[in-house]
């Protein structure tokens, strides 16, 4: 689906005039400003499990941003209204509250799960395969190997009870809703899996992407505050899948672009190596 069917739908299915709509974002799902106060989230291709997350996030204390209204499926898509907000968790230095916040949704879950709440498991090979399926012109099928390999590798190591998980904590999703309420938006990776693998996506943008210091030492200092210790062991080995989804994710992007597809390549190798060091370098 393109960004401006996405818009299309999106205000047919909202009323909106699309003259006035913009994409905000665009991934597997996209993101439209439909107006002042509403954004809509256009799901191609929506499956039972994006129904069953949409059912879920209502069970879940206000900690995912609920939507505004039932969603609306239109030509195959599933359309779901949220109120416009801001998601500026990058003006924060310390990020304590949303370690705790974290915690939170994750007692949470576990509650929800013991109630009978129904969700997908977390399953990052069968994420993985989706994006690299749309990438067969950056990786030869034994870099696709290796990477699908190590994945599989790591994620047993991701120890620790299911609960439910947002599955794509970075920044870019998280909305201080209040001094010391901090809310995550964007739920397509809502489901059940190891808690440990939630602090992973931000300790890897801080990491690799970010601006130093970084700020995952905060977060987790929260998280544990309120959750107690976690295991070391099985974070290094959610942060390395992690990586590795991340880089899956940077080539189904790539296209046509010799420039992009290179680096993914770069940061391949950086990931299967466990190196260091920032990728925007």
């Amino acid at each position: 689906m393109t960004p401006e069917q996405a818009v299309a739908l999106a205000c047919a299915a909202l009323g909106a005039d699309p003259t006035e709509a913009r994409v905000l974002r665009a991934a597997d799902a996209i993101t439209v400003q439909v107006d002042d106060t509403r954004v809509a989230r256009v799901i191609p291709h929506a499956d039972a499990d994006t129904r069953r997350v949409l059912a879920a996030i209502g069970e879940l204390d206000g900690h995912v941003l609920e939507p505004l209204a039932e969603a609306v499926e239109l030509e195959g898509a599933l359309i779901v209204s949220y109120p416009r907000i801001t998601p500026d968790g990058d003006a924060h230095r310390d990020l304590g509250i949303a370690g705790a916040c974290l915690a939170g949704l994750h007692a949470r879950g576990r509650a929800a799960l013991e109630r009978g709440l129904d969700l997908p498991a977390f399953d990052p090979h069968a994420i993985a395969e989706r994006w690299l399926d749309r990438a067969d012109a950056v990786f030869t099928g034994d870099e696709r190997g290796r990477l699908l390999g190590a994945i599989d590798t790591a994620w047993p190591e991701v120890a620790g009870p299911p609960t439910v998980i947002h599955g794509d904590a970075h920044l870019g999703n998280w909305w201080p809703a209040s001094a010391d309420w901090w809310v995550l938006i964007d739920p397509e990776f809502l489901s059940v899996g190891p808690a440990v693998y939630d602090l992973a996506p931000l300790e890897v943008v801080e990491r690799r992407l970010g601006t130093p210091p970084s700020r995952f030492p905060s977060f987790l200092s929260g998280y544990e505050s309120a959750d107690g210790a976690v295991d070391r062991r099985a974070l290094a080995s959610a942060i390395h899948v992690r990586e590795l989804l991340s880089v899956a994710w940077l080539a189904a992007r790539s296209g046509d672009d010799s420039e992009l597809a290179l680096r993914t390549r770069r940061r391949l190798i950086d990931a299967l190596e466990r190196r260091e060091g920032s990728w925007l370098a």
